[in-house]
């Protein structure tokens, strides 16, 4: 079994040659996988970066490539097609794997032929300590970890962050969905593929030792506005997936909208009683609750009154199919 370790990023160039160093120091024969990273239009040096990689470990398979269209998920899409092996293995560019990654995944997948995809252990690794607040958040910002057991689920979760995949089953499947692309948040990325394989009953398997380290900072990850930030994504994903995937039409989507209102108000009143009463810990789960909430009225006034949005969200061209055969602009 040979791996294809994807990994997409943008303006990481002071992250990434952490995760390029866990990859390229794997117990793993170097015959057996190769590093396939996609520079989404970064600004920053990034590209010196990688190719410096390249340049001083010519034994490890890296391959560069550089797309400038925005989203995260024409990144992966090139990714995907660019690969020659079996099993595609994503992680992200701020993500530290651990020395036996590739073979405990290699091994989940080995001991159970009907597995399609494996999902691996994610912790959080702070730059700094963290305000205490943050840990019960953790699973907001990637942590992931279903014990320490092996174990096959049909439905079982899996995080971008430490995920892989039988390459002919991911492009049966379409791929992933679209996250943000440019300045809009599109769709519900990982998520949508999970539904999918959930869908269609496919097994998953649980790999505790294959484990990712999710490197955060803690002055920029560990606050009220990116918790908040990533409670508003989550919530995008109900209407999205309303209108965009099991199309439900305008109906089903204003009537989603009229819930989150209600919901929305009540944890306003429900942030209120908790500042009132000095609660913090209610009070900023209050905050995240509203943001969930809000963030589901606004996407669905966009979908209404945009239809440029509208066109974007169902034209489909992030679906990986075996015609897509247009890689280029190689830099390695």
């Amino acid at each position: 079994m040979k791996f294809s370790v994807i990994i997409t990023t943008f303006n990481r160039a002071g992250t990434i040659p952490m995760c390029l160093d866990s990859l390229i120091n794997q117990n793993f024969p170097k015959s057996d996988y190769e590093i396939i990273i996609i520079n989404n239009n970064s600004s920053d040096n990034t590209e010196e970066v990688i190719e410096q990689y390249i340049q001083d470990y010519p034994e490890t398979d890296i391959r560069y490539y550089f797309i400038p269209k925005p989203g995260q998920v024409y990144a992966r899409q090139i990714g995907i097609l660019a690969s020659r092996n079996e099993v595609l293995s994503f992680t992200d560019d701020d993500g530290i794997l651990s020395p036996d990654w590739l073979k405990e995944i290699k091994n989940v997948f080995e001991l159970n032929e009907e597995v399609v995809g494996v999902a691996g252990k994610i912790l959080i690794k702070w730059d700094e300590e963290p305000p205490l607040w943050i840990r019960e958040y953790e699973n907001f910002l990637g942590k992931l970890n279903y014990g320490d057991e092996i174990k096959y689920q049909k439905g079982l979760y899996m995080n971008a962050g430490n995920l892989s995949i039988k390459k002919n089953v991911l492009i049966e499947v379409g791929g992933f969905n679209p996250e943000m692309i440019g300045d809009w948040l599109m769709g519900d990325g990982e998520t949508g593929l999970w539904l999918r394989l959930k869908k269609k009953n496919y097994l998953i398997g649980w790999a505790p030792k294959a484990i990712m380290e999710h490197y955060q900072i803690a002055k920029k990850n560990a606050t009220i506005d990116d918790i908040k930030r990533r409670f508003m994504n989550n919530g995008i994903c109900i209407p999205y997936n309303i209108y965009a995937i099991d199309k439900l039409g305008y109906r089903a989507l204003i009537w989603n909208m009229f819930l989150a209102m209600k919901q929305a108000a009540k944890w306003k009143i429900n942030k209120l009683k908790a500042t009132l009463k000095g609660d913090e810990k209610n009070e900023k789960y209050a905050i995240f609750r509203t943001a969930f909430y809000t963030a589901q009225i606004n996407y669905t006034k966009k979908i209404i009154f945009d239809k440029k949005f509208r066109t974007a969200l169902t034209k489909g061209d992030w679906i990986i199919k075996n015609s897509n055969t247009n890689i280029n602009k190689e830099a390695a």
